[in-house]
């Protein structure tokens, strides 16, 4: 299916790039905002956050305050837009019917043509009917997505929907058990309540395990606590985990903003603040964990992939990223614009998939170069590729 995007906005801060970009899917124009940290010297893992019904992603990158933690940690985040402000997750409210498992898709290619993202690390949350779509996308897009996270947001199986990959799938869940909006301990909407889809998860996994634990109470006016509990088994690193906020209410527990919206969803939390949770539960998987080399999103091109050079412009460091289809040799080299040879960066044989080459914006002796426009060109086997980049001073 043929893609088409354009970026809407475009806005540099000290160590962010935030951006709101759009595609065409399934002939419908799709908004996603990314954040991205611009200090990043290798690929960076690519968290998918996901709006509730009615929000937007805006509201949700506001709401959930992921940048916050994300960013100095070197992870890009992206928070893309449901159709008429939800997710086609198969319910009688959503109303929605928008191929949003496609849409993820190409988001994913789209986020990695644009920026460097490692596609072995690559995870899906959202907030309520975001949380709902990231259970769909636990059933349905597990090939591109390691690790998946629902913040008060139920699974919905669908009558038509087998949800029979064989891989594991690692899954965090945080719910209050006083949110009323979406229930702890029942369904209104004919999807599994908490305790329903950790039992069907657990049977996937096979996880015969579990650990409970009382988190310390560091907020005892906020009239909640919290329990963790970690379904797993002694064969293998998949979890299961499921924080249990008693007395919270439909919430991203933790963040600041939620203290202003208890009179209309409930209690919030401090005891933990959700964006580390999701973030230490993530980092410990790679697609690759599961699936073969060869099948991990983007791992072996076709041909041959040349990246721009990200960030671009920069100062002082930019990053030249490609991907080799076989073992070959290659040569990179940097040139002014008169021609003239400035470093060599890469000249040697080197094995299939992907690399990358950091420039610091100096030539051959270690001096630095003056501002201005700079050509590379890589070499590889008997083709030749380049790009063009800027230094600023």
């Amino acid at each position: 299916m043929l893609m088409h995007k354009k970026i809407i906005l475009f806005l540099f801060f000290f160590t962010i790039c935030n951006a709101q970009y759009t595609l065409i899917h399934d002939g419908l124009v799709r908004g996603y905002t990314v954040s991205y940290p611009n200090s990043a010297a290798e690929p960076c893992p690519l968290i998918i956050n996901m709006h509730g019904y009615g929000s937007d992603a805006l509201n949700q990158q506001s709401y959930s305050e992921m940048d916050d933690y994300a960013l100095d940690q070197n992870i890009a985040v992206v928070y893309p837009m449901g159709i008429d402000s939800a997710w086609n997750v198969g319910t009688f409210w959503d109303f929605s019917d928008a191929d949003d498992i496609g849409f993820i898709s190409v988001l994913i290619d789209s986020v990695a043509e644009d920026f460097n993202i490692d596609l072995d690390r690559v995870y899906a949350c959202g907030m309520s009917n975001g949380g709902y779509m990231a259970y769909e996308l636990a059933c349905e897009l597990s090939d591109k997505i390691a690790a998946f996270g629902s913040v008060t947001g139920n699974f919905m199986l669908n009558a038509d929907q087998a949800c029979d990959n064989s891989r594991e799938i690692p899954f965090i869940h945080i719910h209050g058990t006083y949110d009323y909006v979406v229930p702890y301990s029942y369904s209104w909407d004919g999807s599994m309540y908490v305790g329903e889809a950790i039992e069907y998860w657990r049977n996937h996994n096979d996880l015969d395990s579990v650990l409970v634990e009382s988190i310390p109470d560091l907020d005892p006016t906020d009239n909640t606590t919290v329990e963790k509990f970690t379904y797993y088994n002694n064969f293998s690193t998949t979890q299961f985990v499921h924080f249990k906020v008693n007395g919270g209410g439909h919430q991203w527990f933790g963040s600041s903003i939620g203290d202003w919206v208890i009179p209309i969803v409930g209690f919030n939390n401090h005891d933990i603040n959700t964006n580390e949770e999701l973030l230490d539960f993530f980092l410990n998987y790679r697609l690759s964990d599961f699936l073969s080399i060869d099948e991990v999103a983007g791992e072996l091109p076709a041909d041959f992939i040349l990246y721009q050079n990200y960030p671009n412009p920069f100062n002082p460091t930019t990053t030249i990223s490609y991907e080799l289809p076989e073992n070959n040799f290659v040569n990179i080299t940097i040139y002014d614009l008169l021609g003239r040879e400035v470093k060599v960066l890469v000249s040697g044989e080197l094995a299939s998939g992907y690399h990358d080459v950091i420039w610091d914006g100096t030539n051959e002796l270690g001096q630095s170069v003056s501002a201005g426009v700079y050509l590379y060109s890589v070499i590889a086997g008997n083709k030749v590729y380049s790009g063009k980049m800027v230094l600023m001073k």
